[in-house]
């Protein structure tokens, strides 16, 4: 059995949708209709995705899109700041990872 859940997220109001609830009504803007927080500019879909997820009950499909600012400049630096935020998290979980293996490593000769 398939059951078609459409998920959306605004700033104050979370709606689910599906064949057997009803539709919860807001009067907060939508995500796309509100400027960009950096500049001011529009924003618009680039990207939009669907994923079909396993439940207990059946799958569930999730619609994904991706918003990104019109203004190129504005959305240029704000994916080298995501890029910068990314290698700085994937340098985090390398040194975790190492420290982890040292310790098992120590703890393992000083076991036996």
């Amino acid at each position: 059995m398939e059951h078609l859940l459409t998920l959306i997220v605004f700033l104050d109001t979370l709606v689910l949708q599906s064949a057997d609830m009803p539709k919860i009504i807001s009067n907060v803007t939508p995500y796309l209709n509100q400027p960009c927080e950096r500049c001011g500019s529009k924003k618009r879909i680039s990207k939009t995705w669907t994923e079909k997820l396993p439940t207990l009950t059946g799958t569930t499909i999730v619609k994904h899109s991706q918003i990104v600012c019109t203004s190129e400049i504005c959305q240029a630096e704000f994916d080298k700041q995501l890029l910068e935020e990314r290698k700085k998290r994937e340098a985090m979980r390398f040194n975790k990872e190492t420290k982890e293996a040292k310790s098992k490593a120590k703890k393992n000769k000083s076991g036996t």
